[in-house]
């Protein structure tokens, strides 16, 4: 749910914050007052494109908070997948900073791309307005909504035949090239046999390679390694070296011991220093004996290394990948060696896979077909109570083995009359911008228990309609209001009345300036802008009587 918008900066927007609850939130205000500006701050604050002429007049940038609360498994997961910290509380921070030739999103305190702000944003929230009733248009998209209706048994039967589908194309790909491979097959087979043998003939070892590279490092810097340490060796074994002279210090020590007890101390260090020092002369004589090797034993690691590294060029980046290239090498061998059963199998295989796939299409058809019944009756229905009595709806299916995807082999069309005696046609060849909005809020109202997305926004989708067309919408809102937060930006007294919480939009101007303001409204200023929202001029005591009925019939509405 989205709790908090803060805004700063923006366009006419100074600094304003408001919050949201649950329930049917409703902004209304005059033409101009800058309704679209509050919306477009929500858009902007969720990824759409800014520009620097969003930013107010005279600042150096715009602000835009968010502040959602929710816990839902798939939020908390896309949080973790971006490496996004995850409040206990559910709360999900959203801040848009923009800035003139740039701008920049965090997301609890951490910055995100817009491609991430935009994927958490997809499950936080929905907005719909008069072109968002565009995805109606697009027949495309009809499957989805009905399979978004049916539910869990869809969702269930399209995961098994997403799986099925895979496992055919692999299989198909595999019969498909090994169809072209049969025409080849001699000089691939002699080739697939050289590329074994070469591996398997150098009897590869894993992490080889790692030793022989460390073996030939030291091997090939043999003398600077011998030098240096034999300098070392003369720097603490010579007459003045290190060994000689705390030789020279211990003895002297000794002599003097017995006339302070204290000495004893001095004495132990010393001694521990000349052992240490006797350790290292033995370390560094054992290195220097270790380092001795001959020239062959120098060649044999240096062309031992350039055969596994020659392999490793051309069938792996590690002696891993190369012994699994010689085993899909001895696979592919022992396939070709009896290719006629080999191709016979797959054949089979293939047709096995594909009948399997086709039954798992008519099944799911048979699913949606039942659904799609269902849910024409239910968009009928709604459909009327939205003062469209003469609507009358039909969700077809056609399916064919020509369109077989992960999704089945259907496609849905929504057929839908508004007028009688006319056919049914498809809703993207028919319908009115009216009569899509319509459509959409009674498709809505039908899938509000399904949809996982808490808080939806209607940006005056109500536009073209009045009267009792207009009651009926403010019903519908009222209905997905109940399962989701709603906040809804009208024009229409039927609607505003519905409100949970309302919210005043206006614009005020001072001598050098212009300010848009959003704030909750009381009981009383609710009523007074109902009634606004009904006068044609000034807000007469009839009028006033006329807003506090409609409000009325709002509250016993929601009580039915």
């Amino acid at each position: 749910m989205l709790e908090s918008l803060h805004v700063k900066n923006l366009a006419l927007i100074k600094e304003n914050e408001v919050f949201f609850y649950p329930g049917l939130n409703i902004l209304s205000g005059e033409t101009g007052a800058g309704k679209s500006i509050i919306l477009g701050s929500i858009r902007l604050a969720l990824g759409a494109k800014a520009g620097k002429d969003f930013i107010r007049n005279g600042e150096e940038y715009a602000l835009i908070e968010l502040i959602f609360r929710s816990s839902k498994a798939e939020v908390v997961q896309k949080l973790r997948e971006q490496e996004l910290p995850v409040e206990e509380d559910g709360t999900i921070f959203i801040q848009r900073k923009i800035m003139e030739g740039r701008s920049s999103a965090k997301i609890n305190g951490e910055t995100v791309s817009s491609k991430g702000l935009r994927q958490i944003a997809s499950l936080l929230i929905n907005i719909h307005g008069q072109n968002d009733t565009t995805e109606l248009l697009d027949s495309k998209n009809y499957l989805d909504i009905l399979d978004e209706y049916a539910g869990s048994d869809v969702i269930t039967a399209k995961e098994q035949l997403a799986e099925e589908y895979h496992n055919y194309i692999a299989l198909k790909k595999e019969l498909d090239d090994s169809h072209s491979l049969d025409k080849n097959r001699d000089r691939e087979l002699s080739l697939a046999e050289f590329e074994y043998s070469e591996i398997e003939n150098a009897k590869l070892a894993v992490g080889e390679d790692d030793m022989l590279e460390n073996r030939y490092r030291l091997m090939n810097n043999s003398k600077k390694i011998v030098d240096g340490i034999g300098k070392a060796y003369s720097a603490v074994d010579s007459d003045q070296g290190a060994a000689s002279s705390l030789d020279y210090a211990l003895r002297e020590i000794r002599s003097v011991m017995r006339f302070d007890e204290e000495l004893a101390e001095l004495e132990n260090s010393i001694a521990t220093a000349c052992d240490i020092v006797a350790d290292c002369k033995r370390s560094m004589s054992d290195y220097m004996a270790d380092m001795e090797f001959s020239e062959a034993e120098f060649i044999e690691v240096e062309n031992r290394l350039d055969i596994v590294n020659h392999l490793k060029s051309k069938y792996g980046n590690s002696i891993e990948e190369v012994l699994q290239y010689a085993e899909d090498r001895k696979t592919f061998i022992e396939k070709m060696s009896d290719f006629s059963t080999y191709l016979t199998d797959l054949e089979l295989r293939v047709h096995k896979a594909r009948k399997k796939l086709l039954d798992g299409c008519r099944e799911l058809s048979e699913i949606r077909s039942a659904k799609a019944d269902v849910l024409s009756r239910e968009l009928e229905r709604n459909l009327k109570e939205l003062n469209l009595s003469n609507a009358r709806c039909e969700v077809t299916l056609e399916s064919g083995e020509d369109k077989l995807s992960e999704s089945g082999y259907d496609s849905v069309d929504f057929l839908v009359s508004f007028n009688i005696g006319e056919p049914v046609k498809s809703l993207s060849l028919v319908a009115s911008g009216g009569e899509l909005s319509r459509f959409m809020l009674a498709l809505k109202a039908i899938t509000a228990d399904k949809e996982q997305i808490d808080t939806l926004i209607f940006d005056e989708i109500d536009s073209g309609i009045s009267g009792k067309t207009a009651w009926n919408v403010a019903e519908k809102m009222n209905v997905i209001g109940l399962d989701h937060q709603v906040i809804a930006i009208t024009h229409l007294p039927q609607i505003a009345a519905m409100a949970d919480s309302h919210y005043m939009i206006e614009k005020s101007s001072s001598n050098d300036s212009t300010e848009t303001s959003i704030y909750k409204l009381n009981e009383d200023e609710s009523i007074h802008e109902i009634a606004r929202l009904m006068s044609t001029n000034s807000v007469s005591d009839t009028i006033l009587e006329s807003a506090k009925e409609l409000k009325a019939q709002s509250k016993l509405a929601k009580q039915r």
